[in-house]
């Protein structure tokens, strides 16, 4: 069974699941270039969705049926979940706190196409996905065991992903992760104390500079923030304040995806096409009110392997400045 347990010393929470150990590997070979992969045994191309759960939503035509061929974008439960929707209290034994994991752990399946990235795949199949992503952050807000919605991208070998079909992965969590927590915490700070939004009041100060831009369109900013944490980190961040990716409107979702198409081809084209991750920080959905807070999307390659001291520290050495990031991408 999957666990939540509580550090006594620092409150974070950790997931103990084993049953991801069992994930299918297909990066584990490192001799094997990823393009061998025989995709006729990948379970998320067409012809092998019997080798994934049953699907919970999907994007496909009408004239086709659940859970076979046809499809455009698929969402399935994880097979090897880190979560579990099996209810059960809260558990305590002195200062050791641990509880089932239960939540959701979905896969949405980009595209039948084994080898479309986020760069590569058109526009309006961009948009879908988007608005994918959406529903599926809605379906799980709407839980009450449920505070938190997390979505991932892991794109590559050195990503953390296990099989190569570009996938996003989506969570529903009982609990509000330390680093969501730490985001919630800086904000209400700025509002209490300057009145304002730290991320509206932070792109309409990059917007001035302009040393840390990457990218601009009507509804988002695409910027490198000040103090980033890895290589070549990019923040995208709407313009318009709005606390949870839930609201986003039929606009800024053609906008969004435009984004992330415009960050992933210049990682591909400047950086090599490297492994990448990208995640979206949204408010949590227990009922509180987030006013203050602002959505964003955080990007990055996976450029070199964390160390003891940022291990040990939790704090980040980042050998590439974000101004020259940007300056680098944009050449």
């Amino acid at each position: 069974m999957q666990e939540l347990r509580q550090d006594p010393i620092t409150g974070r929470w950790v997931v103990i699941a084993p049953l991801r150990s069992e994930r299918p590997k297909e990066f584990v070979d490192q001799g094997v270039p990823d393009f061998e992969i025989d995709v006729r045994k990948c379970p998320f191309c067409p012809g092998n969705e019997h080798m994934t759960p049953p699907e919970v939503y999907a994007v496909r035509p009408k004239d086709t049926k659940p859970d076979a061929p046809g499809w455009l974008i698929r969402v399935v439960p994880n097979k090897f979940p880190a979560f579990s929707m099996e209810r059960f209290p809260l558990r305590e034994s002195s200062l050791f706190v641990k509880r089932p994991a239960f939540g959701y752990h979905e896969v949405i399946i980009h595209s039948s196409d084994h080898s479309k990235d986020l760069a590569s795949m058109p526009t309006e199949h961009l948009v879908k996905l988007v608005d994918v992503y959406r529903r599926r952050f809605i379906h799980m807000s709407s839980d009450t065991g449920i505070k938190h919605v997390h979505l991932i991208m892991n794109q590559g070998r050195e990503s953390g992903a296990s099989l190569e079909h570009p996938h996003s992965q989506i969570f529903g969590l009982p609990i509000i992760p330390a680093g969501i927590q730490d985001e919630l915490g800086g904000s209400l700070w700025f509002k209490e104390s300057r009145k304002d939004c730290v991320f509206c009041w932070m792109l309409e100060e990059e917007r001035k500079a302009r040393e840390r831009v990457f990218f601009e369109n009507e509804h988002f900013l695409a910027l490198a923030p000040f103090a980033s944490r890895f290589p070549f980190e990019i923040w995208v961040v709407p313009k318009r304040h709005s606390p949870g990716f839930t609201t986003i409107e039929s606009g800024e979702i053609e906008g969004l995806a435009m984004m992330l198409s415009r960050v992933i081809s210049a990682y591909n084209q400047k950086l090599g096409r490297p492994s990448h991750n990208f995640f979206i920080h949204s408010s949590p959905c227990d009922g509180r009110d987030y006013s203050y807070f602002h959505w964003h999307v955080e990007i990055f390659p996976r450029m070199f392997i964390m160390g003891a001291f940022e291990f040990g520290t939790q704090i980040m050495i980042n050998p590439t400045a974000p101004e020259r990031a940007v300056e680098m991408l944009m050449k």
